[in-house]
């Protein structure tokens, strides 16, 4: 009963305490939200990387050609597709209006068709080199692509290497293609018509009918890639949909409880600073009661303000929680108590405040840098994971992996609990050691 009387006045005092509550609260849910913007998702649209701007440079491209590109670009939600003269795409990229520029030679279409030597020219917005990159890397893909399927139908059908029907010289592709589909095949298959359309029109599909068969026959894999999560049955794998926030979420998340229980263990210094802290020691409680009412004050602020982040980007940007509530829970108890006895134990071997302010800051940044705050455990060097083992936040971070990412419950790997439980054990012990011969040598007084 003493101990939660004690608790309960660190509570009412935390809560009263407006700048801690901005500064433990609201302001880490405010850069959660921002970062959950960042990565898009939930109420505030799709999740995962944002639309890649693009301009395109072709001014004898077939307005049909263009419209048609642009739409199937968009239907990828990864591409924003836009055609502009040379000067414009370049002003866009150096401006970082866009992530690239693709620009066509003039006569680029009739060249393509003709069999003819084409260059495509690339600009990349240096300011933005994941995404020009990916431009970059598509485009080549494509174009290796369309590379072996030029060589394939030249093997199969070499007499197609003739030059055009001279209509074709004398009309522009704009004209070719001008129109809906229906208008352009009525164009084409037209006998006798204008400007030696029929000619062409039969040149071209007779082409286009080539084109098609080497398609189908490509289609027809000899050879499949089958990839699949060894962590997961397939059908879980298939159903479950995998939020990028996800990934970061329950990083930020441990970030910003080990700021706010340093805080709340600098509380021993500021009573020890105020007499507080000695005038409960005159009082009939026990060291070990004073030690442990400020240690669950702690848990409690810790464990709420996680909940709060991870409920805020689950409502807010869909975020998976994992698949039952306790794993979840679990979790965010057990960090919270080892971060408590982390800190308490800090608060303890520090002289005051000041000393603790510092040495906690610098303690969090280290512990976040390798223990997977700002990168996904799984995707650290092997080095830094080894060292990454030593601190708590590692193992708090690699079990909200497992749950909230991989979508599996604690149970099937109790390993981080288990740790963070031992953590919590071990610090504890130690904060209490040195609490007990800090006052035997009269250091708390």
């Amino acid at each position: 009963m003493r101990i939660l009387v004690l608790v309960r006045k660190d509570l009412l005092r935390a809560w009263r305490d407006r700048r801690a509550f901005v500064v433990n609260l609201l302001l880490p849910l405010l850069l959660t939200f921002i970062m959950g913007l960042s990565f898009g998702g939930g109420i505030f649209g799709k999740s995962g990387i944002s639309v890649i701007p693009l301009v395109a440079v072709g001014e004898d491209v077939p307005s049909a050609l263009r419209d048609r590109l642009a739409e199937q670009l968009a239907e990828t939600d990864f591409f924003a597709l836009e055609w502009a003269d040379s000067t414009e795409a370049r002003r866009r990229v150096t401006r970082g209006e866009a992530a690239a520029a693709v620009v066509l030679p003039p006569g680029a279409v009739g060249d393509y068709f003709r069999g003819e030597e084409l260059r495509i020219d690339v600009w990349k917005d240096p300011g933005r080199p994941l995404k020009a990159g990916i431009v970059e890397q598509v485009l080549q893909r494509a174009l290796r692509q369309v590379q072996a399927g030029e060589a394939g139908y030249r093997a199969l059908w070499p007499d197609d290497e003739e030059s055009m029907p001279p209509g074709a010289e004398e009309d522009t592709w704009s004209d070719l293609f001008a129109g809906d589909m229906n208008t352009v095949w009525k164009r084409w298959r037209r006998v006798g018509g204008e400007g030696g359309f029929t000619e062409v029109g039969e040149w071209f599909l007779a082409r286009m009918d080539h084109q098609v068969a080497l398609s189908d026959a490509m289609a027809e894999s000899r050879l499949d890639l089958a990839v699949t999560d060894a962590a997961a049955t397939p059908d879980v794998a298939e159903s479950r949909e995998i939020n990028l926030f996800s990934y970061f979420l329950p990083g930020f998340s441990v970030f910003f409880l080990m700021f706010g229980v340093a805080a709340s263990a600098r509380d021993l210094h500021r009573e020890r600073a105020a007499g507080t802290l000695q005038r409960q020691l005159l009082a009939p409680l026990g060291t070990n009661h004073i030690m442990t009412a400020k240690w669950l004050s702690s848990v409690v602020q810790g464990a709420a303000q996680m909940l709060v982040l991870l409920v805020a980007g689950a409502v807010l940007f869909r975020v998976d929680l994992g698949p039952d509530s306790w794993s979840l829970l679990t979790l965010v108890v057990l960090t919270a108590t080892a971060a408590a006895s982390f800190f308490m134990m800090l608060a303890v071997v520090t002289p005051n405040e000041k000393v603790m302010d510092n040495v906690s800051t610098t303690v969090v940044l280290v512990a976040a840098m390798v223990g997977g705050n700002f990168v996904p455990v799984d995707a650290m060097p092997a080095w830094i994971t080894y060292v990454g083992r030593w601190v708590f936040n590692y193992w708090s971070n690699s079990g909200f992996s497992l749950v909230m990412v991989r979508g599996e419950s604690l149970a099937h790997d109790l390993q981080p609990a288990v740790v963070l439980a031992a953590m919590t054990v071990g610090y504890g012990l130690l904060a209490l050691a040195f609490t007990a011969w800090q006052r035997r040598r009269g250091g708390l007084l």
